[in-house]
């Protein structure tokens, strides 16, 4: 069976259809070395057998947990942009009055956040990565039609290299880390390290899917990365979403 088989049969879905193909493609192969699955993923009519639909199954759930979940069909739809929608102006004045306004945003992981451009208080060039096209697509058109000075580009956090992404003054990575974790352990600290910004912003939501109260919202695991990094930091909460305004330079 063909790798791009269970790709395209995992895309069937609506949620999933417009992620990358390489980020699928990457969680397939490490599924099948993780469960050593190798020698049945070859066999004839393997799509047919009870194997074949676990791997489905949990590859299925996996992309869900790291993306389904957040996808939406419009800008106020958007799960967290609809937390943190009445406090956009407030956030980035937060931001911005620590680490001054920057002329280069790097927003990775973005969703449709670079639609919240208006809120900024500044006019910064804005770089904006996700692994889905659908998000891109509307980031596109939005910055087209607003006339704003951006880029948006593909770039897979977990697979691909560092050394590609541009130089920014502030890199946002809102609610993503934990979704990356749950791929690659510590995978956090080398994007901390690796990241080649002045400062990078990291947020956490202080609520589960479910809606329940996290009860560690304060995210301990990562102030023991900052430590461990020797990183200045500063931390404020605001609605319900704990931010980290991370110095780098």
């Amino acid at each position: 069976m063909e790798i791009q088989e269970l790709i395209s049969h995992l895309k069937k879905k609506d949620e999933l259809s417009d992620l990358d193909n390489n980020f699928i493609k990457y969680r397939i192969i490490n599924y099948i070395k993780d469960n050593k699955l190798e020698s049945k993923f070859e066999q004839k009519g393997f799509s047919r057998t009870s194997t074949y639909k676990k791997i489905f199954k949990d590859i299925r759930k996996r992309l869900h947990e790291i993306y389904g979940v957040f996808r939406a069909d419009s800008f106020k739809e958007h799960p967290s942009v609809k937390e943190r929608l009445v406090y956009y102006k407030e956030i980035y004045y937060r931001i911005f009055s620590i680490t001054g306004k920057p002329k280069k945003i790097l927003d990775l992981g973005c969703g449709l956040n670079p639609m919240s451009y208006k809120y900024l208080g500044c006019k910064p060039y804005y770089y904006a990565s996700d692994i889905s096209d659908f998000d891109l697509k509307q980031v596109y058109k939005y910055f087209k039609i607003n006339k704003i000075k951006g880029k948006t580009f593909t770039f897979n956090l977990v697979d691909d290299s560092y050394k590609k992404l541009p130089k920014a003054n502030v890199c946002f990575l809102f609610k993503v880390l934990e979704s990356l974790e749950a791929i690659k352990k510590n995978i956090s600290k080398k994007i901390i390290q690796d990241l080649n910004s002045d400062w990078i912003v990291v947020s956490f939501s202080k609520r589960a899917i479910s809606g329940a109260r996290i009860r560690k919202a304060g995210r301990s695991w990562f102030r023991k990365v900052l430590k461990s990094l020797k990183l200045y930091y500063v931390i404020f909460d605001i609605g319900d979403e704990i931010f980290f305004v991370i110095k780098r330079k």
